[in-house]
């Protein structure tokens, strides 16, 4: 297990001190020479745009494996806890940066197209800065972390509970993100079949709540199914299954009130509905003592 942590903060720390360069360099190039940097006219697609591509994706990719760093953390120490929720924030709202940095580019490139004034440089810079500062966090608390593992000894008590509780708030998160952007699409009269532009957008807002899932899932892989949850959390879980069922039918009154004829829409805004509903009741039936 030491060997198997030890390597995971290696590599963490290495993809840390990588993100942090590409991000310099992209910051460097979206600043100096926008039109090459973003390939506004893309009339050509060279080294630079490889370079480019590849930098975000590598910050994309940190930033994933950054937050299943801070639950593997959670489950392993006790120590820090405050800080490791403070970061697991932080981390959500850079990651939510990169759609952000997205959004920019494109209008950029328009209003660039377009002989428009440029005003988006200064937010997109801001979305990296964003992304610099968790890089930077990740960074120095993996250093942090190396002290700890000279007095590690696993604890006794497990802490899969806590990481169950992250992931609800996580779908919190995730559900108030996804219901958000659907309603300023539908605010600003995008249409349907423009949708699938902004399908990657509502995907990212769903991975802080699928990691969190997927690292529980991956620490009850060796217990039968019925061991899974204790039977406060069993009830916890059905008592949130009715509250969203019956929660369900004012929230899908509420879309069919704003007059949405979209079953794109539909599908979308129930997803995160119903996510946001589970999620925030489970929470809260997890937190108050069991009185029904």
């Amino acid at each position: 297990m030491k060997t198997k942590i030890k390597t995971n903060d290696i590599i963490l720390l290495l993809s840390a001190i990588l993100s942090f360069f590409c991000l310099v360099f992209i910051i460097y190039r979206v600043n100096t020479d926008p039109e090459a940097a973003l390939n506004i006219d893309k009339s050509r697609f060279g080294i630079l745009d490889y370079i480019m591509g590849a930098g975000h994706l590598i910050v994309l990719l940190f930033h994933v494996y950054a937050i299943i760093f801070i639950f593997m953390h959670f489950r392993h120490f006790k120590e820090l806890r405050l800080f490791k929720t403070g970061l697991l924030i932080i981390g959500i709202i850079s990651l939510f940066s990169i759609g952000v940095e997205k959004i920019m580019i494109d209008e950029i490139a328009r209003e660039y197209r377009a002989g428009m004034e440029i005003s988006e440089i200064s937010i997109l810079t801001i979305a990296y800065i964003l992304n610099i500062i968790f890089s930077l966090l990740i960074f120095f608390f993996v250093l942090r972390t190396f002290s700890l593992r000279k007095d590690y000894y696993p604890e006794v008590k497990s802490v899969e509970e806590e990481i169950f509780t992250i992931a609800q708030y996580m779908g919190i998160i995730s559900g108030i993100m996804g219901l958000s952007m659907i309603f300023s699409l539908t605010r600003k009269d995008i249409p349907a079949d423009k949708l699938a532009f902004y399908i990657p957008f509502f995907i990212l807002f769903l991975v802080p709540y699928a990691l969190a899932v997927l690292y529980w899932l991956s620490l009850k892989l060796r217990e039968k199914i019925s061991s899974w949850y204790d039977e406060k959390q069993l009830h916890d879980i059905m008592k949130a299954s009715l509250t969203t069922l019956l929660l369900s039918f004012p929230g899908l009154a509420l879309f069919l009130a704003l007059g949405i004829q979209s079953g794109a829409y539909f599908f979308l805004y129930y997803v995160f509905l119903i996510l946001i509903l589970f999620s925030g009741s489970t929470l809260f039936f997890f937190k108050i003592k069991d009185v029904i």
